[in-house]
């Protein structure tokens, strides 16, 4: 009785410690997105879809749309990994001041919806997307500063990205497919591609 009992609570145990990581979309690192927090972004940007004119928008859908944003949610945690390690700061003032500078490059605040529709990027992400940027081009200019062309400090930041992405352990729920170290982004697990379900 002891052994079966002893059994049945292994058994349990496996099956509740998988459950604890169905919730989840992807881990990278110590970092776990969920599946609540990948849903909601795609949920989000399919909403603010209803409010601007998309016809002439080429727009991802389905399992497409929600692979390419759970690669862009990973990428923002690899790129914020960088950033730490290459001692890259960003200030409220920074991203205040590189807003205004959006706002008025794309024609005033009342083009910004349309403009994030268009860029699959949630109004609410829009300061992710700024913070990105930003470090982005604080590399850049670092490796300019170093001598660098256009093409050359590219290819720094790619392989900075590249590097990271294969120090840290990156897994992705198997609904999603798998992760393309050499894209970096999310290709669907087998030749099914979009029949894979959201």
């Amino acid at each position: 009785m002891k052994r079966i009992f002893a059994v049945l609570s292994l058994v349990v145990g496996l099956v509740l410690t998988g459950c604890a990581k169905m919730d989840l979309a992807a881990t990278v690192g110590d970092n776990e997105i969920t599946l609540e927090q990948l849903q909601g972004q795609v949920d989000s940007i399919l909403a603010e879809r209803e409010a601007v004119d998309t016809s002439q928008m080429q727009l991802e859908s389905g399992s497409g749309l929600t692979r390419s944003q759970l690669s862009y949610m990973i990428s923002n945690i690899l790129i914020d990994e960088i950033a730490q390690e290459q001692g890259v700061e960003i200030t409220t003032a920074d991203l205040d001041a590189y807003r205004l500078q959006i706002i008025q490059s794309i024609g005033g605040e009342k083009m910004l919806p349309s403009v994030l529709v268009n860029a699959s990027v949630p109004a609410a992400g829009l300061e992710t997307v700024l913070r990105r940027d930003l470090i982005l081009q604080r590399i850049s200019a670092a490796a300019k500063q170093a001598g660098a062309d256009d093409a050359t400090a590219n290819q720094v930041i790619q392989k900075l990205v590249a590097e990271k992405s294969a120090a840290i352990t990156i897994e992705i729920n198997p609904r999603y497919g798998k992760w393309d170290p050499d894209s970096f982004s999310i290709v669907p697990a087998d030749a099914a591609g979009d029949a894979v379900t959201d």
